[in-house]
């Protein structure tokens, strides 16, 4: 499975020393989830990374940044997909020169994986679905109709939501093509600690992870 982290929403400055120890430590994918942050904010926060990370980052706003910076994709949230001449502007803007870049878009219930949108995506997140506690699926999932989309959509699909180490092997076995670590990290005292903690949680359990 794919492994993505996704950043809490908060301004942390330890959070950028964690995130750069992730990506030296192979550490592929990074969301950068700051709704609040302006367009320079946000722009400071990347130049904070080390440029040759940069093509790991994937920005959920101003997606103008993609053509300042040689990031790995953007996303689209809820607010994007209202304004989707915005959309097609942006990309032109963004034009040849930046046709690699990875979309990606988040979607809350099984049945909206099936919607046929007018962006085409890479890949999609899906949740929240497990219990932190528990680990178990939230009300409202069913195993079945999990594994069918993952398996019927025809999209890549990536868990979101409490995903840690009760639930990671119900992620794997339900066939999601990745899973989505944020809150577990950055509820913790040591979130890179606790990110290699769950690497070798993954490989005792033999759950592929990339």
């Amino acid at each position: 499975m794919k492994l993505v982290v996704i950043t809490s929403s908060k301004r942390d400055d330890d959070e950028v020393i964690a995130i750069i120890k992730m990506m030296e430590a192979g550490l592929e994918t990074v969301h950068l989830r700051k709704p609040r942050f302006t367009t320079r904010e946000l722009s400071d926060y990347i130049k904070s990374i080390p440029e040759h990370f940069h093509n790991r980052l994937i920005i959920h706003s101003h997606h103008n940044l993609a053509r300042k910076f040689d990031l790995k994709g953007i996303h689209y949230t809820g607010v994007h997909l209202k304004k989707p001449f915005k959309i097609w502007w942006n990309n032109k803007l963004l034009g040849l020169k930046k046709s690699k870049l990875i979309h990606t878009m988040s979607y809350r219930r099984v049945s909206d994986v099936y919607k046929k949108e007018k962006i085409e995506t890479d890949y999609c997140f899906l949740g929240t679905l497990f219990h932190n506690i528990t680990g178990g699926l939230y009300s409202g999932f069913y195993e079945e109709t999990v594994m069918a989309v993952n398996q019927k959509s025809g999209r890549k699909i990536i868990a979101r939501g409490g995903v840690n180490e009760k639930s990671v092997e119900s992620a794997y076995k339900l066939g999601f093509y990745g899973i989505a670590l944020y809150g577990y990290l950055w509820k913790s005292a040591n979130p890179y600690g606790r990110y290699l903690e769950f690497l070798k949680l993954c490989k005792e359990k033999n759950i592929p992870i990339e």
